[in-house]
């Protein structure tokens, strides 16, 4: 989670980056198998939920809008997505809303509150993830899968918050990190590094080698500076072993951001969340990747990001 109280601006608004120094609270729902009813019963099967139809495609097919009331809106503005009744909310509102017009296509899902100021709400932080999956061994965190609960089949791994409407200078990368990291070393700021200069220190950094590893796209081999490697060596990292290891581990992850709004999005507001999108996941041979948040410039180009292509994922 980024701490709103540990932010700070540096360059300009279209390239501004951020310092993190806080912590992602405690995932309480994330590693218990969760208990359903029994359906083979007629007595005991649960009603099928209530579809409600709020989400909308951009036209472009590159983002999806989710349109709700104020009181929903202030709701996921006041409150974290690892408070138990919000991830309750969030669960429903995965089911009911995204996997009702989508496919279960997606690594991760991003939801963007659309507010359009510097700093998230009052006590709120500039992002934060909820594990929903974990199937990587030596990372320090136990396996779970907790997909059905989402609507997800199996491939959901992840879903996370942020808080502002800018994304290319936000916490993006952060928060998909906290999918592998930091789980292995406990740390004075809890998830994520003390010394280790990476994406979970400040978002101004480079993908650290410990990173790329827990994340597998690295050997252990290959972890080469100091700070990495003193995480790699701390006898408290036990089970280290990464499997899949970085010849076998996922590459290339797809995302579906959601942006949430009471009203509907302006013109200028599509056209901004579109270009942001194409520069958080842009390689080369589509233009630069530096200045911003860019998945593939941050990871020396071993990993990227898809952030769109949802005509294809349309039930």
């Amino acid at each position: 989670m980024i701490s709103k109280t540990n932010f700070r601006t540096i360059g300009s608004l279209v390239s501004m980056l951020f310092l993190f120094n806080s912590c992602e609270k405690g995932d309480s729902s994330v590693d218990s198998e969760s208990k359903t009813p029994d359906t083979t019963n007629p007595e005991t099967k649960t009603p099928p939920l209530a579809v409600t139809a709020n989400l909308s495609i951009e036209s472009s097919n590159t983002f999806g809008i989710l349109k709700v009331s104020q009181n929903d809106f202030n709701y996921w503005n006041s409150h974290t997505v690892n408070e138990t009744a919000a991830v309750e909310k969030l669960k429903t509102l995965c089911k009911t809303e995204i996997y009702q017009v989508l496919k279960d296509d997606f690594d991760f899902i991003v939801i963007v509150l659309n507010n359009a100021t510097s700093t998230p709400p009052a006590g709120m932080p500039y992002g934060i993830y909820q594990r929903v999956k974990n199937d990587a061994q030596g990372i320090g965190l136990s396996m779970s899968d907790n997909t059905k609960d989402y609507g997800s089949a199996g491939k959901l791994q992840g879903v996370y918050f942020l808080y502002l409407n800018n994304i290319q200078g936000g916490p993006i990368l952060h928060e998909m990190f906290h999918r592998w990291a930091n789980y292995a070393v406990p740390q004075n700021y809890v998830y994520h590094w003390d010394k280790v200069k990476g994406i979970l220190s400040g978002i101004s950094n480079n993908i650290a080698d410990i990173e790329l590893y827990l994340a597998g796209a690295i050997s252990a081999s290959e972890i080469k500076d100091a700070e990495s490697l003193a995480i790699y060596n701390d006898p408290r990292f036990t089970n280290k072993t990464r499997i899949p290891n970085s010849t076998n581990s996922q590459k290339s992850f797809k995302s579906l951001l959601v942006v949430m709004n009471p009203t509907t999005l302006t013109d200028a507001e599509i056209k901004s969340y579109k270009d942001q999108i194409a520069n958080v996941t842009r390689t080369p041979a589509q233009g630069i990747t530096t200045g911003y948040q860019n998945l593939y410039n941050k990871s020396r180009g071993l990993l990227t990001l898809t952030i769109g292509n949802l005509d294809k994922s349309k039930k």
